[in-house]
């Protein structure tokens, strides 16, 4: 905050109290004995002791951040501290602060810790992160003067410091005949790198026993890839080459293909591609792994000459890693390689040709499709043609698949379907006209999910022009598809209806019913109920079985009346059924009140044991006191006893919380009048249900 100087002198002073207390601390004389008596009370601090002394210090450390004295001197005090005769939790506490503000001032105190196993940890913490040469040289020195264990966390924190002045002790210890002691130090010879450490960890893998050479080698994978991250490519390849010889174990091997890949460009993809041929499966399997994600002009082709000179199995993984990297660079070696004679080889390119060809790819899939030599091979050669990409590629197989014989257009067409190929509308159109039924009806099967809502009117004409039953059922779901497409539920049915009132032959007009049953809206079923009167019989039977089939509750008083005046016994059991089964699907508009109320017109008229079964079945998904009593009659029946008994249980146990008295009564006739042991022990646990209830509501 600025003053301005002809501020009153009151508000100068004000602000002046208020603004600059930090600059007068910060300027004033170190309080040196407040910060002696602070450090002293913290001297005999145990763990579990009150860390109010501990704070204490940490605010003295946070205050001093702007004053380099006062930091100078708590550095000062604690490196004295730490020398004298204190707990060993008030050591560990002063190198966590000397962690933080320690410099070569502190380094002589700390060292004094460092070959205690006692302190050892504390020490390296302390000393980690200083950066002073002091910091380096006491833990080198510390290493000649310790025993193993504290010389081991010490070689540690010098590879983690990448301390370069102890290469050549490090060089010493891992060949010095400690097992241990000599693998730490080729991780932190790793960790270091350099040409010093890298000689060094050279002869530790020549010299060393095998679990020292498999450390060393760790380690000198550890100097490539520091290498390969400085840019120093040369000399990463170098270690990288050396560490993919076929001396080196099969995981070593691995792991120096991967880095080589990582390194990347033209000059390794000859050792790649050698690994690629490697006697060991682990070894190969890590080399298709780099062919995905190496890196450089001209890799793909490069790994795709590979091909020609590779078995069978081997191919076949290639080329499976070549459509992976994505690149169409590998196309021609791949298309080559599809006219192998080896099946699997083949199926792998078509494949891959579907993944990484365009448009130009077309003709020889299709052809590919045409010839193969198996069902497998047929399947693999369309699925490519579904997933190519290209802005052309629906267009190339529209022409293609026009010129087709007719089992392969039939299967082009399932391809375009599959594309999601809309363009394809006006072609399909013209082969849902033509003669043969396998591509009629693969046609139909297409354009229910591409054509649109224009297409309709020419979609109802094709259905009007099949003669017999060959792909009708196909054109119907496909007008019931589009026409579901229309905008707004009202206008669905409107193509259709049109076509009814044209005069159409009774098997159109029977088509157009079932259409109009599968759109299920008010004005469908207004014709389908109209055509119950049709002069025609088949007509009539069709509007039987479309409303008997219907998918809602609108058609549930016109199945009951169906029921109430027909003679025919076959529509008269089709029309129960449906009326049972949409009064099971709708409970929004049947609710069980109303849906009762139905059912008991329904036991009034029913005749045969299979009506009586179709309504049992019906009435056990009620729960509704009247529901069960209409069930209950059926106890009484012997023919259809057996499937009363388990529809009473049912609902009893439904209504057994608001019904108690006509649950038990239900279940206790249940008990009277059936020897089946199951239903018998669930009617036991509807009575100890309402026998539960009645008890807690007492």
């Amino acid at each position: 905050m600025r003053i301005s100087v002809t501020a009153p002198a009151g508000m100068f002073l004000a602000a002046l109290c208020a603004g600059i207390v930090f600059v007068v601390v910060a300027g004033a004389a170190i309080d040196k004995p407040d910060i002696d008596k602070k450090l002293a009370a913290m001297a005999a601090y145990k763990q579990g002791d009150s860390r109010e002394p501990l704070i204490a210090v940490e605010e003295l450390i946070r205050r001093s951040q702007s004053d380099a004295e006062q930091r100078k001197y708590v550095e000062a005090q604690l490196a004295k501290l730490l020398e004298s005769d204190i707990s060993v939790d008030c050591k560990q506490f002063i190198c966590r602060q000397l962690w933080f503000i320690g410099t070569d001032e502190s380094v002589p105190a700390i060292a004094k810790l460092l070959t205690d196993e006692q302190t050892v940890d504390m020490a390296c913490y302390a000393i980690g992160q200083n950066p002073s040469a002091a910091a380096g040289k006491a833990l080198r020195d510390a290493l000649e003067k310790s025993g193993p264990k504290v010389r081991i966390r010490i070689i540690n924190l010098l590879g983690d410091r990448r301390d370069a002045e102890s290469v050549a002790i490090l060089s010493m210890l891992s060949l010095g005949g400690e097992r241990d002691l000599a693998e730490a130090a080729v991780a932190a010879l790793g960790k270091i790198g350099g040409a010093d450490a890298r000689g060094a960890l050279a002869q530790a893998r020549a010299k060393g026993d095998e679990r020292l050479r498999l450390a060393a080698t760790d380690a000198y994978l550890r100097c490539a890839e520091d290498l390969a991250a400085e840019g120093k490519a040369n000399e990463a390849v170098a270690i990288y080459r050396e560490l993919a010889g076929r001396d080196e174990a099969p995981f070593t091997r691995s792991a120096a293909v991967k880095g080589l890949a990582d390194v990347g460009g033209r000059d390794v993809v000859a050792l790649v591609a050698a690994a690629l041929k490697d006697e060991n499966q682990v070894v190969r399997t890590a080399a298709r792994g780099c062919i995905r994600t190496m890196k450089g002009d001209g890799v793909t082709e490069l790994f795709a000459a590979q091909l020609a000179g590779s078995s069978p199995g081997d191919q076949a993984l290639l080329i499976a890693a070549l459509a992976d990297r994505g690149d169409a660079a590998a196309i021609d070696a791949i298309t080559t390689a599809a006219k192998s004679s080896d099946a699997e080889v083949r199926k792998a390119a078509l494949g891959a040709v579907g993944r990484l060809g365009d448009a130009s790819s077309v003709g020889f899939l299709i052809q590919a499709a045409d010839s193969a030599a198996g069902s497998e091979e047929k399947d693999v050669a369309l699925n490519s043609l579904a997933i190519v990409r290209g802005a052309d590629v629906d267009d190339a197989i529209v022409k293609s698949m026009q010129k087709a014989a007719p089992a392969l257009r039939a299967q082009l067409i399932d391809v375009l379907f599959e594309r999601n190929a809309v363009t394809a509308v006006p072609a399909l159109l013209l082969e849902a006209a033509g003669g043969d039924s396998k591509v009629r009806r693969a046609a139909f099967r297409a354009l229910g999910r591409l054509a649109g809502e224009k297409d309709l009117p020419a979609l109802v004409s094709l259905l009007a022009q099949i003669k017999g039953a060959g792909g009708r059922t196909d054109a119907e779901r496909a007008v019931v598809a589009v026409a579901r497409k229309t905008a707004g539920p009202g206008g669905q049915a409107d193509a259709i209806l049109a076509a009814m009132n044209g005069g159409q032959q009774v098997e159109t007009r029977c088509s157009l019913l079932r259409v109009l049953g599968g759109l299920a809206n008010q004005k469908a079923l207004d014709a389908v109920c109209s055509a119950l009167k049709d002069s025609d019989p088949q007509v009539r039977d069709t509007a039987v079985r479309t409303l008997s089939d219907w998918p809602n509750a609108q058609a549930a008083e016109t199945l009951l009346e169906i029921y109430r005046e027909t003679q025919d016994q076959a529509h008269r059991l089709l029309s129960l059924r449906g009326l049972v089964r949409v009064l099971s699907i709708s409970a929004e508009e049947y609710p069980a009140d109303k849906a009762v109320e139905i059912y008991r017109q329904v036991v009034k008229l029913l005749g045969s044991p299979a009506e009586k079964k179709l309504v049992l079945s019906g009435l056990s998904n009620i729960a509704h006191p009247g529901a069960l009593e209409m069930a209950c009659t059926g106890l009484d029946d012997e023919a259809v006893k057996a499937e009363a008994a388990p529809a009473v249980v049912k609902i009893a146990r439904a209504i057994a919380g608001s019904c108690r008295v006509e649950a038990r009564a239900a279940a206790e006739k249940v008990l009277s009048t059936t020897t089946n042991q199951i239903i018998r022990r669930q009617a036991d646990d509807v009575i100890a249900l309402i026998e539960s209830i009645d008890s807690a509501s007492r």
